[in-house]
């Protein structure tokens, strides 16, 4: 596939010269090699040794009001970790997994909210990492919801977590110019995160967002090539509402495929977006999933709840770096209505893998209480076979 080299074969490695084995002379025990025997098999082209890495991917998670208020538990604290717990053995059974952390953990300093300006309890972060979730993308366009301190109340949370990389905003100029890295058996890989902006807020300086700028993109993807074997980046992008990929995507999709980038994992849309290769300038090939969706959201609209879990193998050799195995599993953002032991109406949220759902918990889906919606499992497969190609979904 992309980046292999093609092995030579016996025939190219010996020419026509035959090699003749002399018989074992006598009283020598049989099963043993003699000195010919051995140097032939030692001149046999050998497979290269591979390292097998596993990495899966989610989209927005997008924590709107009632999402918080979901998770608050009867002593005022808050406990999100059942609201995934149909995707947690997959994520900690992934070596590396992948989470676009849509929104900000502002701190108890501001009120905990959502649309326009979220700022979603830290405690959802514990139940994240306690899930398995190690490369977080913290560059999305509400990084700065509320301000420069919002964003370093979160860079201080993530911070404790030595064996997560949540990257895209940074506290100074230097973490800035550093490029994120991330091992796993032996094998380095970089995580870069941009966005296209952040919503009309301003940043204080001109470091504190990693924004989409080809100077920086270029920049960067170089030192992360000198720094490890693998370069994948964090794209937050498009149009939202829509599994169409705009201009502007195809623009920095191309680019990084010409600069060799690995994988670009894409979210913002709130939709999906196709799974596909991109050829890059030297001939090499590039995985990019335009959008993912939304992972978990209190969405208004059967688009917006349909997201997908997108997985792969890093097959790392000394020749270079494969990916097979891609496949893109679709996920619903499920919600139901319940009273509380206070008789107070709330909402029950709960992801599903798609070939999990059934009718009856479509049926039993909140959006089927508004404007006319009808969500049917049947109408989400119709969504997905006509976004994302055959080769990459369940057989």
């Amino acid at each position: 596939m992309k980046k292999w080299l093609t092995l030579l074969s016996t025939f190219a490695l010996f020419g026509c010269t035959t090699q003749t084995v002399e018989p074992a002379e006598s009283g020598e025990e049989e099963g043993v090699r003699t000195e010919s025997q051995a140097t032939i098999e030692s001149s046999e082209p050998q497979e290269p040794e591979e390292k097998r890495i596993s990495f899966i991917g989610v989209g927005d998670n997008l924590i709107h009001e009632n999402v918080i208020w979901a998770a608050e538990t009867p002593d005022g604290s808050y406990d999100f970790s059942n609201m995934y717990e149909n995707i947690a053995a997959d994520v900690e059974n992934a070596d590396l997994a992948f989470l676009n952390q849509e929104t900000i953990f502002a701190g108890p300093d501001y009120p905990y909210s959502g649309y326009p300006s979220f700022n979603t309890p830290e405690q959802l972060g514990t139940n994240m990492v306690d899930l398995g979730f190690d490369l977080i993308n913290g560059a999305t366009n509400h990084t700065l919801d509320f301000g420069v301190a919002g964003a370093t109340y979160a860079l201080d949370f993530w911070k404790q977590y030595e064996d997560v990389r949540y990257t895209g905003v940074f506290e100074s100029e230097e973490a800035s110019l550093e490029i994120p890295t991330i091992e796993r058996d032996g094998v380095t890989f970089s995580f870069l995160a941009y966005t296209y902006g952040t919503n009309g807020i301003e940043p204080d300086t001109n470091w504190r967002v990693n924004y989409f700028d080809e100077e920086k993109i270029r920049t960067d993807v170089a030192k992360a090539k000198e720094v490890s074997d693998v370069v994948i980046v964090s794209a937050h992008w498009g149009d939202e509402n829509t599994y169409v990929v705009n201009e502007y995507q195809e623009y920095y999709g191309q680019l990084f495929a010409d600069l060799e980038v690995d994988v670009v994992i894409g979210t913002h849309p709130h939709v999906i977006q196709p799974v596909e290769w991109l050829t890059g300038a030297n001939g090499n090939e590039t995985l990019v999933v335009w959008s993912l969706g939304n992972l978990l959201a209190h969405a208004l609209d059967d688009i917006n709840t349909l997201g997908g879990m997108v997985s792969f193998d890093f097959v790392v050799t000394e020749e270079g770096t494969d990916i097979e195995n891609i496949v893109f599993r679709p996920t619903v953002s499920h919600f139901s209505y319940h009273y509380n032991d206070n008789g107070r109406l709330k909402r029950k949220f709960k992801i599903y893998y798609l070939d999990q759902y059934t009718d009856e918990l479509a049926v039993e889906h909140g959006l089927n209480a508004l404007d006319g919606i009808s969500v049917t499992k049947e109408s989400y497969q119709e969504q997905v076979e006509s976004v994302i190609a055959p080769e990459f979904l369940l057989q």
